[in-house]
């Protein structure tokens, strides 16, 4: 693992821990009621159904359609090795976060205050987790094959918004806390340090 990796992978880590420390004292609830009293002043019917959209292209179908047809893509475009790494990537962060869910179980916002339909537990957030192990092993992969600047930085940053977008949705439709967003976006990102740090090389 490169040291600037190693940085990074230690800060996310840290964060990660201690926002799970922050859930199991209740220290940042009122970090995540604070965010929804802000959300609360933009809600409205036709944001309410694009987030909606979004969000569901964001879940495991959505998410793994669109994994898909990279891969696919991928293998087309004679990059079988990315295109195995893709869905490799998508298993690795699924686990992960299933894994983690289950040992914390923290439970999700009140029913009463959802506004789609949700089960299993709430922390760390599996759709930040997912998209965002998805889309910075994309833009991994952009910085390795694409030599012009200003196109690889232009497609790296509309990649790097989409789980953000996705992670907002997640919130806005009150499924999620801030918090386990934030947990889910650096539990991503971990998956692929480690993943391209341990497991892409192996990849016949």
């Amino acid at each position: 693992m490169k040291k600037k990796c190693k940085v990074l992978f230690s800060i996310l880590l840290l964060l990660f821990f201690f926002l799970f420390l922050g859930v199991k004292t209740g220290i940042v609830q009122k970090l995540d009621n604070k965010i929804y009293e802000m959300i609360r002043m933009i809600q409205n019917e036709g944001l309410t159904q694009i987030l909606k959209v979004i969000t569901n292209l964001g879940g495991t179908i959505g998410l793994f359609s669109i994994a898909l047809v990279t891969s696919l893509g991928l293998f087309l475009f004679h990059k079988r090795k990315e295109g195995i790494a893709v869905t490799l990537n998508l298993m690795i962060s699924s686990v992960s976060y299933v894994i983690l869910k289950n040992i914390i179980q923290r439970p999700r916002p009140p029913v009463e205050e959802r506004l789609i339909e949700e089960t299993a537990y709430s922390f760390p957030s599996g759709h930040s987790t997912n998209n965002m192990a998805f889309y910075v092993l994309l833009i991994c992969f952009v910085y390795q094959n694409i030599k012009n600047k200003k196109l690889r930085n232009g497609i790296s940053i509309g990649l790097g918004v989409i789980p953000i977008i996705i992670g907002f949705s997640r919130v806005y439709l009150r499924v999620h806390y801030i918090s386990d967003v934030v947990a889910g976006f650096c539990l991503g990102i971990i998956c692929v340090i480690l993943f391209m740090s341990y497991g892409y090389q192996k990849i016949k």
